[in-house]
C-alpha cells in the first residue's frame, strides 16, 4: 500500500483506529482481513476538506452535488462499505471491478485486500469524481489501481474477467456486461432496488444463475447512464406533506389525493419490538405486490393512525386502491396494521394484511429470504414464490431454510 503517513499524525490514527474497533465490536467487520485494510487506509485523505472527526465518523459523506442541490457522489458510511467487503470476500490475488468511484476510498481498500498479486479497476460515469479518485488514489500509494471514466452499466471488459464485482451505486438491475464479465464460481455484491426496497446481496455466479449469499439493508445513490431507472411521486394528501414514491411503470396517479377520504384499517396479531428492524418486512412486501413503494411523512402529519415508519413507510398501489402499514402500541411491543383507501381498499388492505401473517410465520427467527438471478429468457424450473421481472433479467425469490438469505 505505500506509505500513508501524513501531517495529521496521531489523532488521524487514532480517530480511524476507535473507528474501526467500533465496527469490529459491532460485528460489522468480521474478518482480520477487513480490519487491517481499514486501519491501513487514510480515510481522511479521501476527504480532505473534511474535518479529522467528520471523516472518521461512521456516516455518509457527500462530495459533490448536482445543480438541484441533490447528491451525486459520496464517501460512503464506513459501516456499509465494511458489511459490502465482508460479504465480497476478497482473496489476494483476486481480480475485482468497482462499479462507482466516489473518493476512492473504497477502491484502496479493495486494494489492500487483493495485494500485489491482484489487480483492482473501478468505473465511474462522471470525469471529476473519476479523476478526485484517480489523485487521491496515487497520493496514498494506491496508484496501480485502474481508474475509468465510464458508464458503469458497461463494466470494463479490457480487465475481464473479475472473481469479484461490487457496486457501490444503487441499481435497478443486473446488466448484461457484469454477468459476461464476471467469472464462473465469482461473486457480485450491489445495492439491487426490488420496487424501491434497496439491499445490498451478494451473488455467488455459477451455472448461468446468481445465487443470493447474504442480503444487507442499505441505501445508496442511484446509477446514472443507461442504468438508471426513474421512480415517480405521488402526492397522497391535498395540503399535507405526505407522498408515495413508486416505480415508473406502476400506475399511480389514481392515489392522489386518496388520503383525504375514508378509510377501514385490518389490524394483524403480528407485533414487533420498538427497536425491531422492518426491513425484513418491507422486503417481502415488495417481492409479493407489483406496486408496492414507499410512502413518507417527514413532518410526523400522518393523519389518525401512526405509520410504522415515517420514512419509506411499506405501501401498495393498485389503481384507485391504497394500503400502508401502520401500527399500534400494545403490551407486548407494537403491533402491525394495514389502512386501506380507495373503492376497494379494504380489500387490498386485507391481502397486504395477510401477506404480513405469512411474512411472520414463514420468515422471522432466523428464517430468511433467498434471490435467485436468471438473465433474460431463463428461470427456474418449478415456480418461486415470487418473481419480479427487471429488464435484463429476472429475480425468483424463495424462503430460504439454508441459513443462506438476509442477514
Amino acid at each position: 500500500m505505500g506509505d500513508h503517513t501524513d501531517t495529521s499524525g496521531n489523532e488521524a490514527h487514532q480517530l480511524r483506529t476507535r473507528l474501526v474497533g467500533s465496527l469490529r465490536s459491532r460485528g460489522v467487520i468480521r474478518s482480520e482481513a477487513v480490519e487491517t485494510a481499514m486501519l491501513a487506509v487514510p480515510r481522511h485523505r479521501f476527504v480532505p476538506e473534511a474535518p479529522l472527526r467528520i471523516a472518521y465518523a461512521d456516516d455518509v459523506y457527500v462530495t459533490k452535488r448536482n445543480r438541484d442541490g441533490e447528491p451525486v457522489s459520496s464517501a460512503s458510511q464506513p459501516a456499509i462499505v465494511a458489511e459490502m467487503l465482508e460479504q465480497l470476500d476478497v482473496r489476494p490475488g483476486h481480480r475485482v471491478l468497482e462499479i462507482g468511484a466516489g473518493t476512492g476510498y473504497n477502491a484502496a481498500l479493495l486494494d489492500a485486500l487483493v495485494g500485489p498479486e491482484g489487480a483492482v479497476t473501478t468505473v465511474d460515469i462522471d470525469a471529476e469524481t473519476a479523476g478526485r479518485a484517480r489523485k487521491a488514489l496515487e497520493e496514498v500509494g494506491s496508484g496501480r489501481v485502474r481508474v475509468v471514466q465510464g458508464d458503469g452499466e458497461l463494466g470494463f471488459v479490457d480487465d475481464a474477467p473479475y472473481d469479484r464485482i461490487i457496486a457501490t451505486v444503487g441499481t435497478w438491475d443486473l446488466p448484461p456486461a457484469w454477468w459476461d464479465q464476471l467469472a464462473e464460481g465469482g461473486r457480485l455484491v450491489a445495492p439491487l432496488s426490488i420496487r424501491g426496497c434497496e439491499h445490498s446481496v451478494a451473488f455467488d455466479y455459477a451455472d448461468g444463475a446468481m445465487r443470493s449469499r447474504s442480503i444487507v439493508s442499505c441505501g445508496f445513490m442511484p446509477m446514472r447512464g443507461l442504468g438508471s431507472q426513474e421512480g415517480q411521486t405521488v402526492e397522497l394528501s391535498e395540503g399535507r406533506i405526505m407522498t408515495f414514491h413508486v416505480e415508473h411503470e406502476v400506475e399511480a396517479d389514481g392515489v392522489r389525493g386518496v388520503l383525504d377520504g375514508r378509510g377501514t384499517t385490518v389490524w394483524t396479531p403480528v407485533q414487533l419490538k420498538v427497536n425491531d428492524d422492518a426491513t425484513q418486512l418491507s422486503l417481502w412486501l415488495a417481492c409479493a405486490f407489483a406496486g408496492y413503494g414507499r410512502m413518507s411523512a417527514p413532518f410526523g402529519d400522518h393523519g389518525l393512525q401512526r405509520l410504522l415508519l415515517r420514512w419509506a413507510n411499506p405501501a401498495v398501489v393498485e389503481g384507485e386502491d391504497f394500503a400502508y402499514l401502520v401500527c399500534r402500541r400494545t403490551g407486548g411491543g407494537i403491533e402491525i396494521g394495514v389502512r386501506g383507501h380507495g373503492p376497494h381498499g379494504p380489500a387490498l388492505a386485507a391481502r397486504v394484511a395477510e401477506e404480513v401473517r405469512l411474512w411472520d410465520r414463514e420468515c422471522r427467527d432466523g428464517v430468511s429470504l433467498q434471490i435467485t438471478a436468471y438473465r433474460k429468457g431463463t428461470g427456474p424450473e418449478v415456480e418461486p414464490r415470487f418473481i419480479v421481472p427487471k429488464r435484463h433479467t429476472r429475480l425468483a425469490i424463495e424462503v430460504a431454510f439454508d441459513g443462506n438469505g438476509l442477514e
